[in-house]
């Protein structure tokens, strides 16, 4: 259904001050207590429940309900306030949600985000949702959520406009309760020319190119970036951002080379940069 605005005469302004660690979200969607630890951080969270806990820039080990040992990195070269993601030991599916709200009498002229389909056991689903995947690690700097999983999205909002939008993460099973019983469309999807489907996929951070230049430019990207994930401090992965920056200014980003690997060498160096300026990330 859609949802409703109180329109305010003024915005105000919010200053945060970032530190060198990050607030993240530990979820246990299921119905059954999970005890994990993080570091020498013995961890317990009831069924149903999430847990926020902040960690210091640099490397870590989570240790899942199974025993199984996993290396991260928590990253701080780029600042964020609030909640940088969720970490999803019981790797469940996640949707991420754009809710449109308006003000009394006015009448949508569309969703507040693109629209696309998702596959969900078996069927098909259309909407302004994005599949996040069931990664161990889901950082929100890709999708930016208002809304953890377990806060509901309020009956209305207080805006200086008309119209306006929350976004939400929503574990699957929640999500097929809300699809069934609360979503609305904010359009007609029938007139949209273009409707995606949205699937997760890793981002790709690796390519083999026949180009001699694109090759040895991604292998500099590939070394700056393999020692910032593995830096201890998030002055080192600074320092190390800021390197990767200046190559990419003064060499990577223009290079000689035409063709139809250049498309890819794109992606490719933008998905690095992309992954240095995010939270958290399993190192694989």
């Amino acid at each position: 259904m859609l949802k409703r605005i109180t329109l305010l005469g003024a915005c105000m302004a919010l200053t945060a001050c970032f530190g060198e660690n990050k607030e993240f979200l530990i979820d246990n969607p299921t119905g059954q207590t999970l005890a994990i630890s993080i570091d020498d951080q013995k961890i317990t969270i009831p069924a149903k429940e999430s847990q926020s806990i902040k960690l210091d820039a640099g490397q870590h080990t989570l240790t899942l309900a199974n025993g199984e040992t996993v290396k991260f990195s928590v990253f701080g070269a780029w600042p964020r306030s609030g909640n940088s993601g969720i970490i999803n030991p019981t790797h469940t599916r996640y949707i991420y949600v754009v809710q449109k709200y308006l003000a009394k009498g006015v009448q949508p002229a569309g969703e507040s985000s693109d629209v696309h389909t998702l596959s969900i056991d078996g069927q098909t689903v259309t909407g302004p949702f994005d599949d996040l995947g069931s990664e161990l690690f889901i950082d929100n700097a890709y999708h930016y959520w208002d809304l953890n999983p377990t806060e509901p999205f309020p009956a209305s909002m207080s805006s200086t406009s008309e119209q306006n939008y929350k976004t939400k993460i929503y574990r699957i099973q929640d999500f097929k309760h809300y699809y069934n019983n609360e979503f609305s469309p904010s359009a007609d999807y029938s007139q949209h020319i273009r409707i995606t489907e949205s699937r997760y996929q890793p981002p790709e951070i690796s390519a083999h190119f026949n180009s001699p230049e694109l090759q040895t430019n991604l292998n500099d990207a590939t070394k700056i970036y393999t020692a910032f994930i593995h830096a201890k401090s998030a002055g080192e992965q600074k320092e190390l951002l800021k390197e990767f920056e200046k190559q990419n200014r003064e060499k990577w980003r223009n290079p000689k080379t035409n063709g139809g690997e250049v498309t890819l060498y794109y992606k490719v160096m933008f998905n690095l940069n992309q992954i240095m300026m995010s939270s958290i990330l399993e190192l694989k």
